[in-house]
């Protein structure tokens, strides 16, 4: 393991390990390079106060202006002075050019790759990501703290101006909703298949940053809904997916 000093801001939830896709993204991403990291967790109502007050940046601005604080965040005190980090993606790329695999196959993001992978994490978030909260709202909810249960109850309907309940979707259309989900799953296998590699990763035995992402967004479904949302991915072309997330085990440790 690479001596680092490093600190990796997390939200904790009700179960023994996290949910957020995007902060397994880059949890996925410290385990595969074997950095030396310890966990600050913290609920989403504090996000803000513990950014500012570390001085890492913001990920966007709200609508009216506002800095818009969310997790994963990092902070390398390795180097000094320290790297301040926020957002998945610029994380990950900092981690490869700080601490670089002698072995360049083991790359998460070779240069040359990053136009393609910014192409796929767009697929992910509109065509899987974006589609969630009909069939996800109420076990996200469930599974967050007590704290951030209020919080994100607040949050949400206050954007979509409804209830949670009323944002799930029931019966056929919730049947329909997943069948379309489906079809982002399809398409990411059919893809995979294209590119010919051994192994069931995109790049065929090392991970990469699209590894990352869809791991991330896999081990959501697996903690947040084992019961609906894991259960349907489990069973999609041919148990694909289950084979997926068995190739990952070995960097999904919670340290």
């Amino acid at each position: 393991m690479t001596t680092t000093n490093i600190i990796f801001l997390d939200i904790p939830t009700v179960l023994p390990v996290p949910f957020s896709p995007n902060t397994w993204k880059v949890r996925l991403a410290l385990n595969y390079k074997k950095l030396a990291y310890v966990t600050r967790w913290v609920e989403t109502t504090d996000i803000a106060s513990v950014c500012k007050s570390l001085g890492i940046p913001p990920t966007s601005t709200l609508p009216d202006g506002t800095p818009k604080y969310t997790l994963p965040a990092l902070v390398d005190n390795t180097t000094s002075p320290p790297a301040l980090l926020s957002d998945s993606t610029p994380i990950i790329e900092y981690l490869e050019r700080t601490y670089p695999d002698p072995d360049s196959s083991r790359a998460l993001c070779a240069p040359a790759s990053r136009a393609l992978h910014a192409l796929f994490e767009y697929h992910v978030a509109h065509s899987i990501t974006a589609q969630l909260l009909p069939v996800m709202v109420m076990h996200m909810h469930d599974k967050k703290t007590q704290r951030d249960r209020i919080h994100f109850r607040k949050r949400t309907e206050a954007a979509l101006g409804k209830k949670l309940e009323d944002i799930e979707l029931r019966g056929k259309e919730r049947e329909e909703h997943w069948k379309k989900i489906e079809g982002a799953f399809d398409l990411l296998a059919t893809f995979m298949q294209a590119g010919g590699t051994t192994g069931e990763l995109f790049t065929g035995s090392n991970l990469s940053l699209a590894d990352c992402t869809l791991g991330g967004l896999l081990l959501a479904f697996r903690y947040i809904s084992p019961d609906e949302a894991w259960i349907n991915v489990s069973t999609w072309n041919d148990g694909k997916w289950m084979r997926y997330m068995a190739a990952l085990e070995e960097w999904m440790a919670v340290v």
